[in-house]
């Protein structure tokens, strides 16, 4: 697989969890109406199996190399911080994302712990190994007490054959978060017909297994590995400690390393 697609295949993923939230909702349409509360859990089902994926405990998470920070990393990573800000406050009106051409992932989702508003063209920079800090592949953001989308921070990627030198190139590994999706199981083909809970079932199914075996078994597409590295940077979570900064998995938990 190239690695333009394995930075991609997260979109795949995206689209699988889309259109399961989108079948299920349609199905408990189509049944006798009251059933928006079932509906309701559904969705709230699948945010909590997609922020478990996310998460750095998951069996489908591999994290990066790392080492102890020294003077220079800190320099350097606060560097990071004050050019990212600078380039990117621009989004913390989320209608600004949009225009520029970042769109919601899994957007049928409304109960996720953090939300991706993905760049198609930088994906495809990342892709070819470009990096620039004004150009993340993913804004990040999570919803207030209002609702309304708030701007927390950026995800960074890069290929999936990069070196811990060349990781440590872009973010320094000894504060960046780095890590991979790993040995994932997609299914080949779609059920006909699929109620909300057999929705969620049959994702809880093939995203609880880790191996080609498994995956042959259920009928399913292995991937060891895909989407390259990534690194996520909350650099507009609300203060300067490298702790809040750089130590959050993607489901938006703490000092996870």
């Amino acid at each position: 697989m190239s690695s333009r697609t394995r930075v991609f295949s997260l979109i795949a993923f995206s689209c699988l969890v889309t259109a399961i939230s989108a079948r299920s909702a349609q199905s408990q349409i189509s049944q006798a109406s009251g059933n928006s509360a079932a509906d309701a859990r559904v969705q709230a089902e699948l945010g909590r199996i997609v922020g478990g994926l996310l998460s750095d405990t998951s069996s489908h998470m591999r994290m990066g190399p790392t080492r102890i920070a020294t003077a220079s990393d800190s320099a350097r990573a606060a560097a990071i911080v004050r050019n990212a800000r600078s380039a990117l406050s621009q989004y913390v009106d989320v209608k600004v994302a949009e225009r520029d051409g970042y769109y919601r992932n899994m957007a049928s989702l409304d109960d996720l712990p953090i939300y991706h508003y993905n760049s198609s063209l930088n994906f495809n920079a990342a892709a070819r190994g470009e990096f620039d800090l004004a150009k993340p592949v993913s804004l990040l953001y999570k919803k207030n007490a209002a609702g309304q989308f708030k701007l927390v921070g950026a995800m960074y990627a890069t290929g999936e054959g990069a070196a811990a030198t060349q990781l440590d190139s872009l973010l320094p590994i000894s504060m960046a978060h780095w890590h991979e999706h790993v040995n994932m199981c997609y299914p080949s083909r779609w059920p006909r017909t699929m109620s909300g809970s057999g929705a969620v079932f049959w994702l809880k199914m093939y995203f609880s297994i880790t191996s080609a075996s498994e995956c042959d078994a259920a009928g399913g597409q292995f991937q060891p590995s895909e989407a390259g590295w990534m690194a996520h940077v909350y650099m507009f979570a609300g203060s300067d400690d490298p702790a809040v900064i750089w130590n959050e998995d993607d489901a938006g938990n703490m000092e996870r390393r």
